[in-house]
């Protein structure tokens, strides 16, 4: 048993761990070039604004002392600090990142209107008082601002797991069955897209681009994982990999079900849901168990191409 064990651990750091070798992306990453490129912008939007203001009374003061009587002048402070569209200066300490993730939250009240888009960025700024050029600080094909909402979905899940969690351990909530439990999980999750649903085939259709399929999966399984936790899944062997992608492929499904489901309050898409749920409980340690699984990939692989080819297609019907 031992050996089993050991042998289980093995196959658990490096199979697993594979998908989840790069970091989970809770907020957009730049390398050093784009970093660099999007301070510079920053950087010329404020001084383009600061040459159309009259000197502040704080220089005129400083200028009306002679040379040999100036007053004691502070130390110089780094910090960040950005311009807004009245040509006031905030000097609050807001570092780069989480002026991106500022911009990204107040995207998403536009993303029905302009989509997954620049558009949808440019309009975000623009909602917190900032120019529409700090909308070049992401990439043009709304990616990043996709993730930051994927990012957001899971943490909002997370943090309703816990909740949940420490409900029960208080005493104040029954323990649900397991298959109850992630049914309700994966629901919960997927409401969340129900305010952009007409525009999320267009968001999955960017997330299958090659250079955000390594984010994607990243994000979905630590998504996945955070159920089974909070499920209580305590396994070590085989088991542990196969629970996690047969919920995978049947988030993956049932949302390529959501956004075809024109039934009242996504009734067709639940009653999916709890089907593939009841057929996953009921499945046995078996090599019917493993064939199961990678159908679910398969079905993920296949529903997700028809998703793309069918995208105008979608729109056009709801």
């Amino acid at each position: 048993m031992a050996a089993v064990a050991a042998a289980a651990g093995s196959l658990r750091r490096a199979g697993w761990g594979l998908l989840r070798r790069a970091p989970v992306v809770r907020c957009p990453l730049y390398p050093a070039q784009r970093a660099f490129q999007a301070s510079a912008l920053l950087r010329r939007i404020s001084d383009e604004q600061k040459q159309e203001l009259p000197p502040s009374s704080s220089q005129q003061r400083f200028e009306s002392h002679p040379p040999g009587d100036q007053p004691d002048q502070e130390p110089q402070r780094s910090h960040h600090s950005y311009t807004d569209q009245g040509g006031e200066e905030s000097e609050d300490y807001e570092s780069e990142e989480q002026l991106q993730q500022r911009i990204l939250t107040a995207s998403l009240e536009f993303v029905p209107t302009h989509g997954w888009t620049a558009d949808a960025i440019a309009e975000g700024a623009k909602s917190l008082g900032l120019s529409v050029a700090a909308a070049g600080m992401f990439h043009n094909d709304g990616s990043e601002l996709i993730l930051h909402f994927v990012s957001q979905c899971n943490s909002e899940l997370s943090n309703l797991l816990e909740e949940q969690q420490k409900l029960v351990q208080l005493g104040q909530a029954e323990k649900k069955k397991t298959d109850q439990f992630l049914r309700d999980a994966v629901e919960a999750r997927l409401r969340m897209l129900i305010p952009y649903i007409e525009k999320w085939p267009q968001a999955v259709s960017i997330l299958l681009l090659p250079h955000n399929i390594p984010s994607s999966l990243n994000l979905l399984t630590s998504m996945v994982d955070d159920m089974w936790h909070y499920a209580g899944d305590q396994s070590t062997d085989i088991n542990w990999y196969t629970r996690r992608t047969v919920l995978a492929g049947i988030y993956n499904t049932t949302e390529l079900v959501m956004m075809q489901d024109s039934s009242p309050d996504f009734e067709e898409t639940w009653r999916f849901l709890e089907n593939r749920i009841a057929d996953a409980m009921k499945m046995g340690h078996t090599a019917k168990q493993v064939q199961s699984t990678g159908e679910a990939l398969v079905q993920g692989l296949m529903g997700a191409a028809v998703t793309i080819k069918n995208l105008a297609g979608l729109n056009q019907r709801r």
